[in-house]
């Protein structure tokens, strides 16, 4: 005897597809959106909808150079025009302490270059003003006497003992060295290429790829005289981590810091790193008591927001006559532009060895990579497989073509 299942019926208006998700485990079938309605109706609410009462606009001043030494900025044009309110260099910051900030990979950023530039793009100077085309106009008003240094662009020369040393800023540092890491069995994998049949070697260069999210980065920051606590509008896929370094950056509490990320034009990794942007509208509201937002254009955010990939890799892979693999051995040098600002904190080679080794039958694998610095926007995210598994992916499937 057959028995028919039944099952309730769909209420109106739910899609019969989804009709059962209540008797599925979490993650399982497809959750309704209740974002959607607003969206197409152009209800949404974006940084750059955010008006607050007596708001100023601030623009950024930066290098057209990838690595120059600044030998002098003058201002005294910008600060002439009637609709300037403040205009901010390195040398102004540095006075107060706020002209560095900490990355997410422990390393530190310069919010407005002092001694010299090391990307194209790179920060130089802020303007306050009454409104965004004023502050835009005053930029062209600020003269600054660079002095070009020769780049380093080629991550194969970064190491080069006459390279020019990009973070002369960090103390005793005397090349572009980042880190190494390494991770698998190294002397069970040489072992294994010794007696492989037939060893492959391939150099596979990923290059860099931008996310370029519809919605720039911007921020708007409100200080309050009073209370003495911050609110900060931002474009940011990780609220949480940028209170941290806000608190650090402006001295503040953290209870006295909120973060606050409204609906987001697209991200795809793109926003989840803390650009000197976002440090320059608190600094601008902490010195002037009012209000400031910041909205970079496009080419501002195709020229100077993170990254993702940058790799050359070197593999091996050795196998029997019969076509068995045996072992995967990988030689990474990742570029991660002028400052290391990497969001991924297990780096490249845990996303990478923990891939690549998963989808074959090995012996054993093993995986070295070196960071360097260049003279390069800083290296960032891309897409949720940026934490190092597309690279991982396409590494091993060549190889193996």
């Amino acid at each position: 005897m057959t028995t028919i299942e039944s099952r309730p019926p769909v209420p109106e208006g739910r899609p019969e597809d989804t009709a059962d998700n209540d008797q599925k485990p979490c993650g399982h079938g497809r959750m309704l959106r209740k974002e959607d309605p607003r969206f197409i109706r152009g209800r949404g609410t974006y940084v750059d909808d955010i008006n607050l009462a007596g708001m100023l606009h601030l623009a950024i001043l930066r290098s057209p150079f990838a690595h120059a030494r600044i030998a002098g900025i003058d201002t005294s044009a910008a600060q002439a025009h009637p609709k300037v309110k403040a205009v901010i260099t390195g040398a102004d910051l540095a006075e107060k302490g706020l002209a560095w900030m900490p990355t997410l990979s422990n390393d530190v950023q310069a919010v407005l270059a002092t001694d010299k530039v090391r990307f194209q793009g790179q920060e130089v100077a802020f303007v306050v003003a009454e409104d965004r085309y004023s502050a835009r106009d005053a930029l062209e008003l600020i003269d600054v006497d660079y002095e070009p240094l020769d780049p380093v662009i080629d991550a194969r020369k970064a190491l080069d003992p006459d390279a020019p040393v990009i973070r002369d800023d960090l103390d005793g540092k005397t090349d572009n060295h980042i880190f190494d890491w390494e991770t698998g069995d190294a002397a069970a994998t040489d072992a294994a290429f010794a007696k492989a049949d037939v060893v492959v070697k391939q150099e596979i260069v990923y290059p860099r790829v931008h996310p370029a999210p519809m919605e720039t980065c911007g921020a708007v920051a409100d200080l309050d005289p009073v209370s003495g606590k911050l609110t900060l509008w931002t474009t940011s896929q990780a609220p949480h981590a940028h209170r941290t370094v806000y608190a650090l950056v402006a001295g503040l509490p953290e209870h006295k810091i909120r973060v606050i990320s409204p609906d987001i034009g697209g991200g795809f990794g793109n926003k989840v790193p803390i650009y000197p942007g976002y440090v320059c509208a608190i600094v601008g509201s902490l010195l002037i008591g009012k209000p400031v937002k910041w909205m970079e254009d496009r080419s501002e955010n195709l020229t100077a927001t993170s990254f993702a990939r940058d790799y050359i890799m070197v593999g091996e892979i050795a196998a029997t006559n019969d076509g068995k693999i045996l072992a995967i051995r990988s030689n990474v040098l990742a570029d991660h532009g002028a400052f290391n600002g990497q969001a991924a904190p297990v780096k490249y080679p845990a996303g990478f060895f923990g891939v690549f080794t998963g989808s074959y039958d090995l012996e054993a694998a093993y995986c070295h990579m070196t960071a360097i610095y260049t003279n390069k926007a800083p290296g960032g995210v891309a897409y949720a497989c940026s934490f190092r598994i597309t690279e991982a992916v396409y590494f091993v499937e060549r190889l193996v073509d």
